[in-house]
């Protein structure tokens, strides 16, 4: 249950229609209480009144008929307006869980998410908050209204037959303790393996639906497609051991409920109190039958709570592993983007506790002056996306520091750090909105005018134009998921757009022309160039294309910086000189 206390918290603030719903759901069965105790005794003194003409005549017919009415009527409004009010109730409940879980979320850097799946946080966002509305609608609210419909119910037999007011007492109190439990116990495993085969069919459908193409490029669809028919079949095979528990459930209620009325119809038989058996005896026995009304939902409740304690388990999970950075006080951005990197070791967390993690980065020292272009060149492994990582902040260095204009990197507001940099990497990810949409998102407040002269800028005033007049066009053409209708090289100049519309003072670029052509590469560098003149560049890359027009070269092998210096002098080295050779493009040469 101490899993579920973080979400309980948030309860607190929806308690006036959360108890309203309990209410109306005690008053429903309050209501059905009455209506069927005292149409068992109408129904029973109107028959016994008929017997006799003194009795037929004198008989008051038309109050317990308008009891009945009332009760009926009551019944069916508090409990239309109880499923109005808990859902309502409930669904505010979980859009704010949603909103707090997401807030929690939102905060984490991609290094401290890297350990989740994507398919797996979102199932976890849906499909596990969707879970705890359990707790309310089959956990507090039944409990609540049972417990104090009971003791109602309780309380005023008690007027009649004492005797038979604590066996009904006992009976009704003995299965509010055993029922749930023995259920809950039973419920446990099925409803675990409920949530965990509901999230690996979710996960098993997203990775199929994207990896089509793969899939049909290696003729494994039909594998995948059985992989996934399995998923679903472990799914259904879950959720009919919940149904075998759940019919279980409901048979062991009315199984109670006949043998409690058994044997209260034969212990009020010989009379109810001191008296002979009357009308009286018919209310104890339709009242006993109407206590089991509330005692049903109960072995359900309980037999689900295994679910909602399973979905906020999996939410802990990530609340309490993935911490946010913990961020400066410092509100003003860089203004030259200089860099400095001292003595930075890093190691990426290990899936197995107890085993010793590679280094990536040892020692790695490096300074950016404001206003130079450097190029971090090295072989794929060596640290480099791994170091960009480590500026943006995406992971925590095990030692050494990082400066940015002279102060470290842990001083900065998580806005002043964002507005320090702009990152272009080689995955330009844009959103299915229009063209203005994707562009704004470097700066929602600059003008169309603005947008249109960056676009210019970077070459993509062809996007402006639309010869289709039936088709909406320039800043207002949709660019779809991914941007589908752009080419590579058109998605990497949106991403200059972006950085320039940012603009920081320093620019990290993570491979931006990686899987272009060559004349599209050297467009995109002649860009780079042309743009950035005016700040401080940081080239990630393990291509030679261009880089002699850089300040200084930086050669990084296996976590540290080997070399550093301008292209002419690193061409006395012979590893240098040699993978020049080999690499650099023959245009360049």
């Amino acid at each position: 249950m101490r899993d579920l206390l973080p979400f309980l918290r948030l309860y607190r603030q929806h308690w006036l229609s959360l108890s309203t719903g309990l209410l109306l759901a005690f008053v429903t069965l309050v209501a059905g209480m009455g209506l069927l105790s005292l149409s068992g005794w109408f129904l029973s003194a109107a028959a016994v009144a008929g017997l006799a003409v003194a009795t037929r005549d004198t008989f008051n017919y038309m109050t317990p008929a308008g009891g009945v009415r009332f009760f009926s009527i009551i019944r069916t409004a508090s409990r239309w307006g109880e499923r109005v009010v808990s859902h309502d109730a409930t669904f505010r409940v979980l859009t704010r869980l949603r909103v707090w879980f997401w807030q929690k979320l939102s905060p984490l850097s991609t290094g401290t998410l890297a350990s989740f799946r994507q398919t797996d946080l979102l199932n976890r966002l849906v499909t596990d908050i969707d879970a705890l509305d359990h707790v309310y609608l089959r956990l507090i609210t039944p409990i609540g209204a049972a417990l104090l419909s009971c003791a109602g119910l309780v309380f005023f037999l008690s007027f009649f037959d004492s005797e038979l007011t604590l066996t009904l007492g006992a009976i009704l109190l003995a299965g509010m303790l055993a029922l749930p439990l023995v259920f809950y116990l039973l419920g446990r495993k099925p409803g675990q393996a409920l949530i965990a085969e509901k999230s690996s069919l979710r996960t098993r459908l997203v990775d199929y639906l994207d990896g089509q193409a793969e899939l049909q490029m290696f003729a494994a669809a039909p594998q995948a497609l059985h992989e996934l028919q399995q998923a679903e079949q472990a799914l259904i095979r879950a959720q009919a051991r919940m149904a075998r528990v759940s019919a279980l459930a409901n048979a062991s209620v009315q199984l109670l409920s006949g043998w409690t009325l058994t044997l209260m119809l034969w212990l009020a038989g010989h009379g109810v109190g001191e008296a002979t058996p009357d009308p009286i005896t018919a209310l104890m026995v339709f009242a006993t039958l109407a206590s089991f009304e509330a005692l049903l939902p109960l072995a359900g409740a309980f037999q689900h709570l295994s679910t909602s304690l399973t979905s906020a388990r999996r939410l802990n999970e990530i609340l309490q592993e993935a911490k946010a950075p913990e961020w400066g006080s410092e509100q003003q951005p860089a203004a030259t983007g200089s860099l400095q990197i001292k003595d930075l070791s890093f190691s990426y967390p290990v899936a197995q506790p107890g085993t010793d993690a590679e280094p990536v980065l040892h020692g790695c020292t490096l300074h950016l002056n404001a206003g130079e272009k450097l190029a971090l060149l090295g072989q794929t492994g060596c640290g480099k996306s791994t170091l960009m990582g480590l500026l943006t902040r995406e992971w925590t260095p095990a030692s050494g520091e990082i400066l940015l204009d002279g102060k470290p990197l842990t001083h900065y507001g998580e806005g002043a750090l964002r507005a320090s940099f702009s990152v272009v990497s080689q995955r330009v990810h844009l959103f299915a909105d229009t063209l203005r949409g994707n562009l704004k998102l470097a700066a929602p407040d600059a003008s169309d005018e603005r947008l249109i002269a960056v676009l210019e800028q970077v070459g993509l005033a062809n996007l402006l134009d639309n010869p289709d007049e039936l088709v909406e066009g320039g800043l207002n053409a949709w660019l779809g998921d991914g941007g589908r209708p752009l080419s590579g090289g058109e998605r990497r100049r949106i991403g200059l757009a972006r950085a320039l519309l940012h603009d920081a003072p320093l620019w990290l670029l993570d491979e931006p022309t990686e899987g272009l052509d060559s004349q599209t590469e050297r467009e995109i560098m002649a860009l780079l160039f042309r743009l950035g003149a005016d700040r401080t560049l940081l080239f990630i890359s393990h291509r030679l294309l261009g880089l002699e027009q850089m300040d200084r070269i930086a050669l990084m092998e296996e976590g540290r910086i080997r070399l550093c210096a301008p292209h002419e002098e690193l061409l006395s080295d012979d590893y240098y000189r040699s993978l020049h050779q080999r690499l650099a493009p023959v245009w360049i040469r």
